[in-house]
């Protein structure tokens, strides 16, 4: 599953709590930092399941120039986050955005000692915006397909 983070978050949801699991064990120094990323990298996959949900089957198309291990990157401060993808800087903002907005919930409900620094971009990001600019790379024919598919797409919307 190392290699398949891009994908992990549509095809293998059940999969998701284990990344999200593996991630904070590997990078929790205490119990009180586990907890309170628990909130934290909850909401971020949940936002990728919610790309997911609106772009349908564009994911994948989109997903072409995803960095799977833009995390190693991250953590060894090869990148910030407008290096990340814009669909990695959009969960970090919405991630952040929310525990945030639920800082007070989050503390009483883990019982923390104390509130951490999170991680956390401060983009938005328009989703159709982002699918035409990858749908001006793809092929001729698959524009053509992408186009007359897209006349009939019912867009959901993002919580």
């Amino acid at each position: 599953m190392e290699d398949s983070y891009s994908e992990a978050f549509c095809l293998y949801p059940e999969n998701i709590i284990f990344l999200v699991e593996e991630r904070l064990l590997k990078h929790s120094s205490d119990v009180n930092e586990f907890y309170a990323n628990i909130s934290f990298l909850l909401s971020h996959e949940l936002r990728h399941f919610q790309q997911s949900y609106f772009l349908e089957d564009r994911i994948f198309i989109i997903l072409q120039d995803y960095n799977p291990n833009y995390m190693t990157e991250l953590l060894k401060g090869q990148i910030e986050c407008d290096g990340l993808h814009w669909s990695e800087q959009d969960a970090y903002t919405y991630s952040l955005q929310f525990v945030t907005k639920h800082r007070e919930a989050i503390i009483k409900i883990f019982q923390l000692d104390d509130w951490l620094f999170f991680f956390g971009c401060h983009i938005e990001v328009n989703y159709e915006k982002e699918w035409k600019r990858y749908k001006r790379k793809l092929t001729f024919v698959d524009l053509v397909i992408r186009t007359i598919r897209d006349l009939f797409w019912k867009r959901n919307t993002l919580i």
